[in-house]
């Protein structure tokens, strides 16, 4: 046969194989054009490209490769590549370097590239190591020449251009089935099946966009919704859960949490925490990390990592050991995005979206955690007024109730030794020439204890009124206990003689206190003379003291007192402590910490023919208190055992 016959029906041959592929590839490139008609997502359409470009035009394997936000080409989708080298793929994404030795002019055929098994290129490790060669055998077609023959390390890359001519990826088809390195014609089909797929991944990108600001915008009304219903006022719970709800809707979120930012204490709160759907039980940072004060201090609105390395980077010496971990599960989390809470110019806190994925958060997550962050802001403050608001109400309607009972209570108890005053001087005008000495000087000590009385009652209302007002004064100092004592027990020796009674005193000469001398001597005076009106006559007391440390008195003060202590004392503070025991009746338990509240008295009080006006005993703990001291009292309740008012101060040498 002639040469030239031969040659003839070679390239007959080949012109119809072209032909043929020129029409399976449109009959591809139709099929892929009525994917953005069907509104495929985005990650099947994906799969569908890199199919075809195997199926269209004889490859086995391909691999289809997008930008991603972090500004690497990260592959999208395979077609016939086996799963490891798919996953290795997948973790070795093109940086712009390897990019550019990609799409150098001198690998370019037609408007693609194509690198050959022969090319230096391969030796550079930095690029050969981002590619996998998978070994197969081939069905060679009769070649005129060996150089046509395909090689393992061969390399296509048909890029996949934007409208407006911005790189979007590459299309890497590899281990064409005929066993032949591409021609230009090759290359030609190639690049229209990839200039196709370019438009449809446009078109499903902006239809993807389209949707998404969709969702973000119901998810805004929804949250909108919640944030102003009655519910959200009461519970702001229900609000953060509706956040949760909506902010997967717009992008992708395993754990969230909200912090509050109390900022009179310097402390972060969380008051809601989510992790893979578990609601888990809330904390608080012992310590404001650095980077959420960044936040709050209003130098930053947002922080994103798209990996756990760049936050523990940016993190790094800041994570203090005590500080709790506020997402859940003890999985560490990769892709995290943070936004200040606010309303107005006051920031309330932080909102936190993170997913176990890295490089998922985009430009456009972070300014629509900001805007979420707004809203709960919103919710926040609105829940913050309607509490202050209901709290205030709840204190006004209080503050009435205790007005009125106390001038009830005042009226009632100013008349009785008012009408005994009256009653002895009427007595001693009307009769005074005919008494004797006796009974003169008996009216007039009566009346007398009476005023006294008054006195007592009156200065115990105007001391409190001072309290409330901050006016009241102290003269700080080393105050004998023992002098302070005697001119209280002074003033009730009449009482204590006619009504038999004794009290037994053991206080050591050598105990200072840290005190004003006078204010001592009117918690003594109040203690003391409730302790005689509630007690049977006849019945004895006992004031002692004894010198101790705060670490002693943690495991018997009651925890209010405990905690007025503890701000500003350390374990081995010295301490003495007055007690003044009586045999009453006692106090029940669930009465004893009431007993120090204003216009409090006991329903046995009450009823109980003593007078009072409720307030001794809270300008008891009010003085105490400030002398950096605590009262409290010990009592089972239990009648005739009594009770025992303790009174700590600090000890001051003198």
């Amino acid at each position: 046969m002639p040469q030239n016959f031969v040659l003839l029906n070679t390239e007959m041959m080949h012109h119809i194989s072209n032909i043929l592929r020129q029409q399976k590839v449109l009959k591809y490139v139709t099929d892929i054009g009525s994917s953005l008609r069907m509104q495929m997502d985005i990650s099947t359409l994906l799969n569908r490209v890199a199919a075809a470009a195997c199926e269209a035009l004889g490859f086995r394997y391909s691999a289809l490769y997008l930008a991603g936000i972090d500004g690497l080409f990260h592959v999208q989708a395979t077609s016939g590549i086996p799963v490891e080298e798919e996953i290795y793929l997948r973790q070795h994404p093109l940086s712009s370097d390897i990019v550019a030795f990609l799409i150098d002019e001198k690998y370019r055929m037609s408007n693609s590239y194509f690198i050959s098994a022969e090319s230096p290129l391969w030796q550079n490790e930095l690029f050969s190591k981002h590619f996998v060669i998978i070994e197969d055998e081939q069905d060679v077609l009769p070649s005129p020449l060996p150089s046509q023959l395909w090689q393992t390390a061969d390399l296509i890359a048909i890029p996949l251009m934007s409208a407006e001519n911005s790189l979007l990826g590459f299309l890497t088809p590899d281990a064409p089935l005929d066993g032949l390195r591409p021609d230009v014609e090759m290359m030609a089909s190639l690049e229209l099946l990839a200039n196709q797929a370019a438009i449809v991944i446009e078109g499903a990108r902006l239809y993807e966009a389209t949707k998404q600001s969709s969702e973000e915008r119901a998810a805004l009304i929804e949250i909108g919704r919640a944030l102003f219903s009655p519910v959200a006022l009461r519970d702001l719970h229900s609000v953060y859960e509706t956040i949760y709800e909506q902010v997967r809707r717009v992008m992708p979120v395993d754990a969230l949490f909200v912090a509050r930012y109390y900022r009179a204490d310097d402390k972060l709160s969380v008051d809601y925490i989510v992790d893979e759907g578990i609601v888990y039980p809330l904390n608080a940072y012992k310590v404001v990390p650095i980077w959420a004060r960044k936040l709050l201090l209003k130098e930053y609105k947002a922080f994103s990592f798209a990996t756990q390395e760049e936050y523990k980077a940016f993190a790094l010496n800041d994570i203090a050991e005590e500080s709790p971990d506020f997402i859940g599960s003890t999985r560490a989390s990769e892709s995290i995005l943070f936004a200040s809470v606010h309303f107005g110019e006051e920031v309330l806190g932080i909102l936190s979206v993170q997913s176990y994925t890295p490089h998922v958060y985009t430009a456009r997550h972070v300014e629509m955690l900001q805007e979420i962050s707004i809203q709960a802001g919103i919710a926040i403050t609105n829940a913050r007024l309607y509490t202050e608001l209901r709290e205030a109400v709840q204190r006004a309607q209080e503050s009435e109730q205790l007005k009125n009972h106390f001038l009830m209570t005042a009226s009632h108890e100013l008349r009785t030794p008012l009408t005994a005053i009256q009653g002895y001087l009427e007595l001693l005008s009307i009769h005074g020439p005919i008494l004797n000495e006796k009974d003169r000087t008996r009216f007039v000590a009566n009346a007398r204890r009476a005023s006294e009385e008054v006195i007592l009652l009156l200065g115990n209302v105007m001391d409190t009124s001072h309290l409330n007002q901050k006016e009241i004064a102290l003269n700080l100092g080393a105050v004998q206990l023992h002098h302070a004592l005697i001119p209280v027990l002074d003033i009730f020796e009449p009482t204590l003689v006619s009504q038999g009674r004794k009290v037994e005193v053991t206080v050591d000469d050598s105990f200072y206190v840290h005190a004003d001398e006078s204010r001592l001597r009117q918690v003594l005076l109040n203690v003391l003379s409730n302790a005689l009106k509630y007690t049977p006559i006849g019945t004895n007391m006992i004031v002692s003291a004894e010198r101790t440390n705060m670490y002693a008195m943690t495991k018997h003060i009651p925890s209010s007192a405990f905690t007025t202590l503890s701000q500003s004392s350390q374990n081995d503070a010295p301490f003495v402590v007055v007690s003044i025991r009586d045999w009453g009746n006692g106090i029940a338990p669930k009465d004893q910490e009431q007993l120090f509240t204003k216009f409090m008295r006991l329903p046995d009080a009450v009823k109980s023919i003593q007078r009072g006006s409720g307030l001794g005993l809270y300008l008891c703990r009010q003085l105490v208190e400030a002398m950096g001291g605590a009262i409290w009292v010990e009592s089972t309740g239990v009648p005739r055992e009594g009770a025992t008012f303790l009174i700590a101060l600090p000890e001051q040498p003198s």
